[in-house]
């Protein structure tokens, strides 16, 4: 009986074990600044891109699909631009989408140490048996975001996963998948759920038809005062 009781506390302990090491491997002794360095030169020499995008919006709570096709303009350090295809130009101007890495992480950002205080968590293993640094990221200047959970691949710095919380108690889960174009890793995959007190919605985008280093004009970023 004792024998047992011994041998079955040992089989549990062996087992809590690895799911403990699957989810938090270790904590490395690096600072947060570091790897947001690492994050940096992962895009050394990347001043700008083009590329095309497919999306499919489904916003949950009202059962409403939609399918849109657009271009997605970056422009160093943390410019980037949506337009979206067959819209009348004043629609397009009124209503222009233009946003910053910083409040929707697709890539490394070049101004994450300007924006974020970041601490290191830990280090854990990722759904392909990969690695990534847990990184918590508070915003110096008071705003929606009350804090950011970044997930950042050890090996190329890219961010598979980023959890943002808002003060309001919603939040907005981002998951990325990467192909190397050139001498970089872009999103070729993008999964958005929105839950927000009032609404609930998913976004799932593909990337496509990269076109790295070209010349884009700063008013593709400005919204039209007239």
């Amino acid at each position: 009986m004792n024998k047992n009781f011994s041998f079955l506390i040992g089989a549990l302990f062996c087992v809590f074990s690895l799911l403990f090491n699957l989810f938090i491997v270790k904590s490395e002794n690096i600072p947060a600044e570091e790897i947001i360095d690492r994050m940096t030169l992962s895009i050394y020499g990347l001043s700008s891109y083009t590329c095309k995008v497919k999306m499919n919006a489904n916003i949950i709570d009202y059962g409403v699909n939609i399918g849109l096709n657009g271009t997605v303009y970056f422009k160093e350090p943390n410019k980037l631009a949506l337009k979206i295809d067959n819209l009348p130009e004043n629609v397009q101007e009124k209503y222009k989408l233009s946003f910053t890495q910083t409040a929707v992480p697709g890539m490394a950002s070049k101004t994450y140490k300007e924006k974020y205080k970041a601490k290191l968590v830990g280090i854990r293993k990722f759904s392909n048996n990969r690695e990534v640094y847990v990184l918590y990221m508070e915003p110096y200047k008071s705003g929606s975001v009350k804090n950011v959970m970044m997930f950042v691949d050890t090996q190329n710095y890219t961010i598979p996963k980023s959890i943002i919380f808002y003060k309001d108690g919603g939040k907005i889960l981002i998951e990325q998948r990467y192909s190397k174009i050139g001498d970089y890793y872009l999103p070729v995959k993008q999964d958005v759920y929105f839950d927000f007190p009032k609404v609930r919605a998913n976004l799932v985008s593909e990337f496509y038809d990269y076109q790295i280093n070209i010349k884009i004009d700063d008013s593709v970023f400005e919204k039209n005062k007239k």
